[in-house]
């Protein structure tokens, strides 16, 4: 702690959270309970899921939902309303000194307006790279087409009405300000909380999922913009030459069955394994991390990745594309290899080479344990810490909303393409 004068109130707005599972939602929760743990008040404004219990609970922090419907588009995404009356009635209730929002949806845009109109500091923080079409191509499947430049627009709408923004590492930051943000920008991790490890289960989950000595583990949300189709193809070469290896997939998304089904068509079917969801808590203490021999990612959507952060804690060498977050993370050869998506020899050559020399590689485990000590959840909430004092303990100015002009608006409506191959296949429909 930084020799806090007073406790905070803090309220957290976001678009994603539990019973969602992912990278966004553990962040949220990891940040939210440290910072009550240090005696700060902290609300969580999120979307209501409709006949779902709200069990997430923790001493200091509270949740308000907000009404929302299914987006259809993305498994367990809401849309809400940007106007709530009960919302600045609880700001000014609670006595909220600041207003930190985590997506650039609904519930944040909720925030960030009633935030300026009381006069009370905005953070937000860029937790996905949305704008790289290998993200969004797949919530645009008509005749309608996004580009990029209309994807940073829209993102920086959101995040330059904020006094403060954070991503978490130095490459997003770079990539963001490449891209027009004007806000003041920050790379500051996510964090891990390496006292949630626990290997009690370990034994347990070795023999559920009848795991061997040789798991090449990957854990994260099944869906298209992790890439799990060029994991599977390198896996497929894998084990031409490494027959007792195992690909454990660990984690749950809206493609769950599509590579469930694509695993099937491969030789390698009978080597993959997908356990499903699991909590954050439940997957930092089923030992899960200390039973894979190594962990791979293809995704080149990553603004960090935790779920390298909590491999490399428990002392696993990554293996992982050289873009975005992750460029930060892995040290070529030193904790860690790049490698390239578009090549499943590439994959698999660098997959075999760890697989079969894990027992010369002592020294690269343990940098991978010592390049991410500068991650862990105190040096992160203290610095969280003084980044809020800082903004409460100055004037903040009302009136910085988010705004749209018609030059703006045209400007959009003119980055938007039209697919005719599209339209054509589906004229020959009819």
């Amino acid at each position: 702690m930084i020799g806090m004068d007073k406790y905070m109130r803090i309220a957290i707005f976001t678009d994603a959270f539990y019973p969602q599972i992912n990278g966004i939602v553990t962040s949220i929760i990891n940040m939210a309970e440290n910072l009550a743990r240090r005696g700060h008040s902290i609300i969580i404004v999120a979307p209501s899921y409709y006949r779902k219990k709200d069990e997430y609970s923790y001493p200091g922090v509270k949740v308000k939902r907000i009404l929302s419907v299914p987006a259809g588009f993305y498994e367990d995404f809401r849309w809400t309303l940007t106007v709530d009356p009960s919302v600045p009635r609880m700001l000014k209730r609670e006595k909220i000194e600041l207003v930190h929002f985590m997506t650039p949806v609904f519930v944040s845009l909720m925030g960030i307006k009633y935030a300026r109109r009381l006069g009370i500091p905005v953070v937000g923080t860029f937790h996905t790279f949305i704008a790289d079409p290998l993200y969004y191509k797949q919530f645009f499947t008509g005749p309608i087409k996004v580009t990029e430049e209309i994807a940073w627009h829209y993102l920086n709408l959101f995040y330059d009405t904020a006094d403060h923004v954070s991503s978490p590492t130095p490459e997003a930051v770079k990539v963001i300000r490449q891209n027009g943000c004007t806000a003041p920008l920050e790379a500051l991790s996510n964090g891990i909380d390496t006292s949630l490890f626990d290997s009690l289960k370990r034994e347990e989950i070795k023999e559920k999922y009848a795991l061997g000595d040789q798991v090449v583990l990957f854990v994260g949300r099944i869906s298209h913009e992790k890439n799990l189709k060029a994991l599977i193809d390198s896996f497929d070469l894998v084990v031409r030459t490494n027959p007792e290896a195992q690909l454990l997939i660990v984690g749950h998304g809206p493609q769950k069955e599509f590579y469930q089904d694509y695993a099937s068509e491969k030789s390698c079917r009978d080597r993959v394994i997908f356990t499903g969801s699991m909590s954050y808590k439940e997957l930092l203490s089923s030992g899960l991390y200390s039973l894979g021999s190594l962990f791979v990612t293809a995704s080149e959507t990553e603004t960090q990745g935790i779920t390298m952060l909590e491999a490399q804690a428990n002392r696993l060498i990554c293996l992982g594309p050289a873009t975005g977050g992750i460029i930060d993370l892995i040290e070529d050869g030193v904790n860690g290899y790049f490698i390239d998506p578009a090549s499943p020899e590439d994959m698999a050559g660098k997959i075999s080479f760890v697989l079969n020399h894990l027992d010369k590689l002592d020294a690269m485990k343990e940098k991978a344990l010592e390049m991410m000590s500068s991650h862990e959840m105190k040096s992160v909430i203290d610095r969280w810490e003084a980044i809020y004092k800082e903004l409460i303990d100055r004037e903040v100015p009302a009136g910085k909303l988010p705004t749209l002009h018609f030059r703006d608006l045209l400007s959009y409506v003119c980055s938007f393409q039209l697919d005719f191959a599209y339209l054509k296949k589906m004229n020959l429909r009819r």
